[in-house]
């Protein structure tokens, strides 16, 4: 899965691992994106969904951890990428 997810992150791509429950993909993705090089990354972004998690609280943890380019447009600092992570989607 290593292997798949960096050739996803490193091309801008999105990629979606799935696998019984606990087999460690939540770790594996999450050891990945924190070892990214913080000159060309922002740290990620892990959000965690569960049954309680709404739209506009998805879209706030999402918007906080960017930066205002100008009125509703967000974006990671000048020069950077951005990586979402999603946990527990369903």
């Amino acid at each position: 899965y290593a292997f798949l997810l960096d050739v996803a992150v490193r091309n801008g791509h999105p990629a979606l691992i799935v696998g019984p429950t606990g087999t460690g993909k939540s770790v594996l993705v999450q050891q990945y994106l924190y070892s990214l090089p913080a000159e060309q990354y922002v740290p990620p972004n892990c959000v965690g969904f569960s049954a309680r998690t709404s739209a506009n609280m998805t879209q706030y943890l999402i918007d906080a951890k960017l930066d205002r380019r100008r009125k509703g447009i967000f974006g990671p600092p000048v020069g950077k990428k951005a990586v979402i992570f999603v946990d527990d989607l369903n």
